[in-house]
């Protein structure tokens, strides 16, 4: 069912309140893996090593049509949003580090660059520049049809893995602790540089901000972080070195959603008690379903709004919709 955008926006800013009275309920079509997500856009990248200069704008705006029309189609309470092409490290690229695309997977990657040097933040970084770039072109592509949103920026822990490379920066935290702690410092500051500089060049759309990829929106400005990497890391090692950088990055934006994914551990508790404004677990094809991670929701829902995304079984849809309680929730399927 078609739901106007009015209505969806202001059910969005209902569960950003946890004023919401059901689970709004929307749906990601098409491939997760961003090359095959932008055919016509990703065709010109090469097949390795990436530079900037590689990346042509306008190649992205009609996939990003595409995708629109895909997610209108489909119906649901959330708003689709573009965003500066998402498969793209676009902070691991701007800090140094080598972007490779393998079309075989569909996706690309960071190496590790020379040295872990963390420079100043600079608009003038080629890409830097080059991400600045998508936003007027996306906003006049959209015509006030859908939001230009804030793109896939890899939290600290993430970045982390970038600069070390692999899981070496677990070592490094139990080897050289005080190395580890200065360039998380001058990480989480570079972070919050990139991410005030990807909002102020985002016009607002009816008075809020989108996210790429997940179809959310929210009333204000709202940046979104991510710690994929956290899965390497123990509880104690998690609330040493990256847990206080993300309370730092959440206190220094307006609305700060967190994006993790169902590892062993999981920091439910310390991200409830946070600045957070969401927090967004994912449920992976061959992870944990929705009823083994209950406690976690509950535990997010009882302080923070929820979003769970990702390849929910009819199984695991009837248990977040019938078990969790509903303020709060939204629940965004992955379906062919």
């Amino acid at each position: 069912m078609h739901i106007p955008l009015p209505d969806r926006l202001d059910r969005m800013a209902q569960w950003l309140r946890r004023a919401n009275d059901r689970p709004l309920v929307g749906f990601s079509m098409g491939s997760y893996y961003p090359l095959r997500r932008y055919p016509r856009g990703a065709a010109r990248l090469p097949d390795g090593p990436v530079r900037p200069e590689d990346i042509v704008v306008a190649d992205y705006l009609d996939d990003t049509d595409r995708l629109f029309e895909l997610h209108e189609r489909a119906g649901g309470d959330l708003v689709f949003s573009a965003a500066p092409f998402l498969g793209l490290p676009w902070v691991e690229a701007s800090l140094g580090c080598g972007v490779v695309a393998d079309h075989t997977t569909g996706s690309t990657r960071s190496t590790p660059p020379s040295n872990t040097f963390v420079p100043r933040f600079s608009e003038d970084n080629p890409w830097v520049r080059k991400m600045l770039e998508f936003i007027p072109a996306l906003v006049q592509r959209s015509a006030g049809r859908y939001p230009v949103g804030v793109t896939l920026m890899r939290g600290i822990s993430d970045l982390l893995s970038a600069l070390y490379g692999g899981g070496d920066f677990v070592l490094r935290m139990v080897d050289q602790p005080e190395e580890v702690r200065a360039v998380v410092e001058k990480l989480t500051d570079y972070w919050i540089a990139f991410g005030r500089c990807l909002l102020d060049a985002l016009p607002l759309f009816h008075g809020g901000t989108g996210s790429f990829f997940y179809s959310l929106w929210c009333p204000g400005r709202m940046i979104w972080l991510q710690e994929d990497a956290l899965a390497l890391l123990s509880p104690a090692l998690y609330r040493e070195f990256i847990y206080p950088a993300d309370c730092r990055i959440a206190r220094a934006f307006q609305n700060t959603v967190i994006h993790l994914h169902p590892a062993r551990f999981i920091p439910s508790q310390l991200l409830a008690a946070s600045d957070l404004a969401a927090i967004e677990l994912h449920i992976d094809h061959d992870g944990p379903r929705a009823e083994a991670l209950a406690e976690h929701y509950r535990t997010i829902l009882a302080a923070k709004p929820l979003l769970i995304w990702g390849d929910l079984t009819e199984a695991d849809l009837e248990f977040v919709l019938t078990r969790l309680p509903p303020r709060g929730l939204a629940v965004n399927v992955v379906v062919e």
